[in-house]
């Protein structure tokens, strides 16, 4: 039987062109060198470090041997290199990579370069804020006070931002057209302490569209939970203040929940609370609460709840927040607060938005 020599002869062509060939890349090695970073930008803390890695690639992204060295470091920063870096190696010998520490000292936007023989890279830093001089109109609020907090020259708050008491963000009440300032009405203590907050949503000059979490230099008392007097049935109900167009009023109140349900929701117990409308309107009507209760929100259209067949249930579910939007003429409402299921909450929080 005769042997075929087909396939020798397709794998002799092969290796031919191989052996021709050679790698057809190879005159590409050394070309189009850059100095690339991960990352590419740093954002560091005021007083904080973060580390930047460096390395010398060419155009096919093979890594190169290169010494690095930093120049024309901005002011508000310090770049150091990093000893300790365990280097990436070519064989036994050719160091790859480098790596920096960028510390930031004042908040600032700046940049710092990254040198390899003729190859320069820019490297944007952008120094976060420790805290900042927020003003507060009020230093030691009352349990529902409105007050007003104004961002340092320069600083601007975010639409959705809030000021954080203990960890529990405070009632939003206004929000000024420039983003300067904003009125909330504060989450009371526990207890009573004096306390710096944390502000959500604050923009620095130097980080222009970034909202960020930083804590306040100035500081208030923040008042103690107490019950609201008259909660407990309708004709003692505390007043609302109703908002005008685009704004909201809030407020907490401890969760007691000892008043009986008059409002037809078959609950354990009721808080009260009335709101006049003056003008007809577009309102928004919510509650929060703390713990896993199942509270219902209820409007009557009335100031005693008298007649259940007329109340508003929309609202009454199992969500947390409870919230509706009611369509409301002149009048004098009550807002029932029902502990339908559940160990009563400590606290509730209440917000009444006027959409139009």
């Amino acid at each position: 039987m005769k042997r075929s020599m087909c396939g020798l002869m397709v794998l002799a062509a092969v290796a031919g062109l191989g052996s021709c060939g050679g790698d057809p890349t190879g005159d590409q090695i050394h070309e189009g060198e850059r100095i690339v970073a991960d990352p590419t930008s740093v954002f560091v803390g005021e007083g904080q470090s973060e580390f930047i890695v460096v390395e010398l690639v060419d155009a096919l992204g093979n890594q190169m041997a290169a010494d690095f060295q930093v120049q024309n470091a901005g002011s508000g920063i310090t770049v150091e290199k990093d000893t300790t870096f365990l280097q990436t190696t070519i064989g036994t010998h050719l160091e790859t990579s480098s790596r920096f520490v960028v510390s930031g000292q004042s908040p600032v936007a700046t940049t710092f370069e990254v040198v390899s023989g003729d190859k320069t890279l820019i490297v944007p830093v952008k120094v976060v804020p420790a805290s900042f001089a927020a003003t507060f109109s009020v230093p030691a609020p009352a349990q529902n006070e409105p007050l007003t907090i104004t961002a340092a020259p320069g600083y601007k708050f975010h639409p959705d931002a809030n000021v954080e008491f203990l960890g529990t963000p405070s009632v939003v009440t206004f929000f000024s057209p420039d983003s300067t300032f904003f009125t909330f009405v504060p989450a009371p203590a526990p207890s009573a302490t004096l306390t710096n907050g944390v502000v959500t949503g604050v923009e620095p000059p130097n980080i222009p569209g970034v909202g960020l979490d930083v804590p306040t230099v100035d500081s208030i008392t923040v008042p103690l939970l107490d019950t609201l007097a008259g909660a407990e049935a309708p004709a003692s109900a505390p007043t609302i203040p109703t908002p005008p167009v685009g704004q909201t009023s809030g407020f907490f109140d401890a969760g007691g929940f000892t008043g009986a349900d008059v409002s037809g929701d078959g609950g354990l117990g009721a808080q009260y609370y009335h709101f006049t409308v003056a003008e007809a309107g577009t309102y928004t009507f919510s509650v929060g609460w703390e713990g896993g209760a199942d509270i219902d929100l209820v409007l009557c259209p009335d100031a005693t709840c008298s007649n259940p067949a007329n109340n508003d249930f929309v609202a009454a579910g199992a969500s947390n927040p409870e919230a509706a939007d009611y369509d409301l003429v002149p009048g004098t409402y009550t807002a029932a607060v029902v502990l339908f299921d559940g160990a009563a909450p400590s606290r509730v929080d209440m917000t009444l938005t006027r959409t139009e």
